[in-house]
This record gives structure tokens, sequence and C-alpha cells, in this order.
């Protein structure tokens, strides 16, 4: 004997599948908006990702560090190396004082395209450095307040301290940017002179 099928019971939609649902369509809507009608969010993750891309080409970041070396002296070129990864340039080596190693990233900052200069330079002649246990503390102080100061873009810049002279170097974006960098600087103790290389 045949039994008959009773056809199955539907459930009920739940609140919870509805608000999949929408998210779901919601998401295929952003998809298919044209280019011009871009979600804020995904605009602005489109212009920073412009922005991050290097304007100009490695090589040519790393020929034009090492024209300025070599025009600032010779030496340089022999005792330093250069690496640049998309507009962010890796110094190292060793140099011969403490002004080639200022030199060295100063000038680097004044490569077009740079984005972000990293010093790995050591000294090798330490005796020219009357307390580095002080320039140290002044550069950790400093970091920490320009990481904390919500309108200052600390990777946008180097910070060297020899012997409690801080020398500040990298590219501002705005003159009151630079002018919040330095009075960062000047207000923290046993801080002797504040030197400026910052171009705008």
């Amino acid at each position: 004997m045949i039994s008959a099928r009773t056809p199955r019971q539907r459930r009920p939609v739940t609140g919870t599948v509805l608000l999949l649902l929408a998210g779901m369509g919601a998401l295929l809507l952003a998809g298919c908006q044209s280019p011009g009608r871009e979600l804020p969010e995904l605009a602005r993750q489109r212009a920073e990702a412009a922005a991050e891309a290097p304007a100009v080409p490695d090589g040519q970041i790393d020929e034009q560090i090492h024209r300025l070396w070599k025009e600032k002296s010779p030496e340089m070129n022999s005792r330093l190396n250069v690496t640049v990864d998309r507009g962010e340039v890796l110094l190292t080596g060793n140099a011969r004082d403490p002004d080639m190693r200022v030199d060295a990233v100063r000038l680097a900052w004044q490569a077009d395209g740079v984005r972000k200069v990293l010093n790995e330079i050591k000294i090798a002649d330490e005796s020219s450095l009357s307390d580095s246990a002080t320039d140290a503390w002044i550069n950790t102080k400093l970091w920490a307040a320009l990481l904390l100061d919500g309108q200052v873009k600390s990777s946008n810049y180097s910070i060297e301290t020899v012997n409690q002279v801080v020398y500040i170097m990298g590219v501002a974006r705005s003159g009151v940017e630079l002018e919040a960098v330095l009075q960062h600087a000047r207000e923290l103790p046993r801080v002797r002179q504040v030197v400026n290389y910052v171009r705008r």
C-alpha cells in the first residue's frame, strides 16, 4: 500500500536570515556601483592606495642619493649603503663620525620620491659622542611625543641626536605640522639645540 506524502512545511523566515539577505544585497549593489559613485569608504581606500604608490622609481631614488652623497663627500658612498623599496630608504654602513651620519640622512630625504628614511648607520668613531645615553633618551622621548601627536605624521621624519643637539629631517605636510614637531623637540629637557633640516 502506497502511503500519501504530506507536503513539507515551510519554515518561517527569521530576522537573522532577513538581515543576512539584506547584507548580501548591499554588497551586490556596492559591487555594481559605477566608478563615479563609489561608496565613501571604498573611495577613501583607493585614494590612500594611490597615495602610497611610489611616484619615482626606486632605482632613480637610489641614484639620486648616491649622487648627493658623492657631491658632499666621495667617502660616503664607500662607507654607506642604500636600499630602496617603494620609496622607503634603508641606510646602513659605518659613518666616520656623527656629522657624516647626519649628512647621509639629511641628503637621503632630499631625493625626489622618498617617503621614509630608516637610519641604521653606525658610527665608527664612538669617541666623538660625549653622552650617548642622554642622546638615546632624547630620541626616545621625542619619538614618543610625535607618535602621540595626532596632528603629526611621524613616519615623515627622521631624528638624530648628537651630543644633545637634535637634528630633525624629513618632509613636512604643512608649516603648522613642522612647528609642532620643532616645539616638541624644544620642550624636552637636556636638549641644547634643535637643527631643522625638514623640507616642505
